[in-house]
């Protein structure tokens, strides 16, 4: 019968508040009802707690119905990182040789909006910090910004400029199939950086297919055209020449083997197309280039193919290791390609293996990777690769290590090891052959990272 009573109290308190009665007259009845022994002090807080989420919900409802329905399906998401970084690398100036340190502090802060215009159609823009280069540039390997500013005219507390990441279009005509165009997140899939730096955002279109057949086999496909550079020709140029760009088609296969073992893997073709036309930015000046004017013509075009696999085990030593230690996943990856247009110095690789959680989600979760990579002087273009591996160099070798800690709900620590020296006997980088084929280069990283 209290029940009853209380339900019913409750229903016609939260009526008359609707009638514009005030919180302080609802309190005052609710601790009559209290004084009179209708309600108990436990079932008055009761009252209290349902009338205030019930409020809350009509006050949500209401303003939700007053906001246009594209504002209602809007996703914001973003992500923030203060980094302490240290880097020291030998170099040569004629027969002297020593090594130069930086240590920088930088910031980095991107925001994305998605929003569903349909039930097949969403649009993604995002927008981050400028990272900048020597020359005070934009450089679309970096969202960076150095404290106390990295570029020539930059003073201390200088203003940071806001850039367009990424704007694209994606169509979802069917579950299986994905079509997109713009400026957008990478979608070739790669298990860890080796031709492409992960901040870059190319430009230009995709189709991807994915079908899950089963639970040990899911085939995958995309193939993409990104535009390089956009140029009018000029009288230093032989008539008309048409603008680069770059051709990729990935096809893959993912799955279970069993209940705890899983893989993938893909194979792919790149093609890129008129690189001579006109000067690529941000370019390393690592490839081989033309003797014979344009001296910034690439000396070999790129045609690579190749292959990843990624293959992991879940839980992989169950309940062999003691109460306190736990290792969700332990798995191995490794890349293969092979620029088919020169004869040497043309492979680009990586191999390596990784433990720990699948994703950083909270307090606990923690995952370490160490993988070896090899970028041959022409086996890719040198303005794509990831800048913090030997400034992003091609003709280069090395370790990445990397450490991460989750600290609490979308806050997590990673510290990072790059060891990376040139490849071989390529020293043109480093500007002296008195390095005798060596220039090894340090990069130590500390990052706290926060996404909301």
């Amino acid at each position: 019968m209290k029940k009853i009573v209380l339900t019913l109290t409750a229903a016609m308190i939260f009526a008359w508040q609707g009638m514009s009665f005030a919180s302080s007259s609802v309190d005052a009845l609710i601790q009559k009802l209290e004084d009179k022994g209708i309600l108990t002090a436990q079932e008055a807080n009761q009252v209290k707690g349902e009338i205030s989420s019930n409020e809350k919900t009509s006050q949500e409802t209401t303003f939700k119905s007053m906001l246009p329905d594209w504002l209602n399906s809007m996703k914001l998401t973003g992500d923030f990182r203060i980094r302490d970084q240290y880097q020291r690398r030998k170099v040569a100036s004629g027969t002297d040789i020593s090594h130069l340190a930086q240590n920088r502090v930088r910031i980095r802060a991107r925001v994305n909006f998605e929003d569903q215009v349909n039930d097949k159609v969403k649009v993604i823009v995002g927008l981050a910090t400028d990272g900048e280069n020597s020359s005070g540039v934009g450089n679309p390997r970096s969202n960076n910004i150095t404290l106390g500013g990295n570029a020539t005219g930059e003073g201390t507390f200088n203003k940071s400029t806001i850039v367009l990441n990424k704007a694209y279009a994606v169509y979802t005509p069917a579950s299986w199939a994905t079509i997109m165009g713009g400026k957008m997140d990478n979608p070739i899939w790669e298990p860890a950086s080796l031709l492409w730096d992960p901040d870059i955002t190319p430009e230009g279109g995709a189709v991807q297919f994915q079908k899950r057949l089963n639970d040990y086999v899911t085939p995958f496909s995309t193939n993409a055209i990104f535009i390089l550079k956009d140029s009018t020709p000029t009288t230093a140029t032989s008539g008309f020449r048409t603008d680069p760009y770059m051709f990729i088609s990935q096809e893959g296969i993912k799955g279970n083997l069993t209940e705890k073992l899983y893989y993938k893997a893909a194979g792919s073709f790149y093609n890129v197309s008129n690189p001579n036309h006109f000067p690529l930015d941000f370019k390393n000046a690592t490839n081989t280039l033309s003797t014979t004017a344009p001296t910034t013509d690439y000396s070999y075009n790129f045609y690579l193919i190749g292959g990843a696999v990624d293959f992991g085990i879940n839980d992989p030593f169950g309940e062999l290791l003691p109460s306190p230690i736990y290792i969700p996943q332990v798995g191995v990856f490794g890349q293969f390609f092979k620029n088919l247009d020169p004869s040497h110095q043309n492979s680009a690789w990586q191999m390596g293996v990784y433990m720990g959680s699948s994703a950083i989600n909270g307090f606990g979760t923690w995952k370490l990777q160490s993988y070896y990579k090899v970028l041959e002087r022409d086996s890719w273009l040198d303005a794509l690769p990831d800048d913090d591996f030997y400034s992003g160099d091609t003709g280069v070798c090395g370790w990445r290590n990397e450490l991460d800690l989750g600290l609490a709900k979308n806050v997590w620590f990673t510290m990072a090891y790059f060891h990376t020296n040139v490849f071989k006997h390529f020293v043109e980088s480093a500007g002296s052959t008195a390095l005798n084929g060596s220039a090894p280069e340090d990069l130590f990283q500390m990052d706290l990272n926060f996404k909301f």
